[in-house]
């Protein structure tokens, strides 16, 4: 059985599998947990990097980790990912 965040991926991010969305809302929840546990969004970045996450993947899971009520959250999501650490010390 699908979890809320893999059924809400399904219901608003369009070509996703079953499979892929359960996956991504695991990434999704798992994030949260670390959110809520005081770990920063670099760490989190950091983590999502080491697990071989996209960018894109990355800025997906990104916005489901910010207030739904936030005026640009894919924006701002693009930025926190693609300004982190863990993204911009590996370009050269």
């Amino acid at each position: 059985m699908p979890s809320h965040t893999a059924e809400e991926l399904l219901a608003n991010v369009h070509g996703l599998t079953p499979e892929r969305a359960q996956q991504l809302g695991d990434q999704i929840d798992a994030c949260r947990q670390l959110l809520g546990a005081n770990v920063n969004m670099d760490t989190i970045q950091q983590d999502l990097k080491d697990q071989g996450v996209s960018i894109i993947q990355a800025i997906l899971i990104t916005t489901r980790l910010l207030d739904d009520d936030h005026p640009n959250r894919l924006l701002a999501a693009r930025k926190i990912v693609e300004c982190s650490p863990a993204r911009t010390d590996s370009i050269v």
